[in-house]
């Protein structure tokens, strides 16, 4: 199987919302650095106020109990 020089892969991810990125050796035919993953440049941390989607109707669909407000 042909193999490309040795050069470097770069992998981005996100790890408990935070934007990581790791480097692995790499000799695919590429031949050059590369970056996979998601762009991190762009990266915006969510705001607090809503931790996750629906937040908002079902705290208003218990009734605003204000023990189960999720927001």
């Amino acid at each position: 199987m042909p193999t490309g020089p040795l050069h470097f892969r770069f992998v981005n991810s996100f790890v408990n919302g935070v934007p990581t990125q790791e480097s692995f050796s790499c000799r695919c035919m590429i031949g050059e650095e590369h970056v996979e993953g998601p762009d991190l440049q762009d990266y915006e941390p969510e705001p607090e106020t809503f931790p996750f989607a629906g937040a908002e109707e079902i705290f208003d669909s218990s009734g605003r109990d204000e023990d189960y407000d999720f927001r």
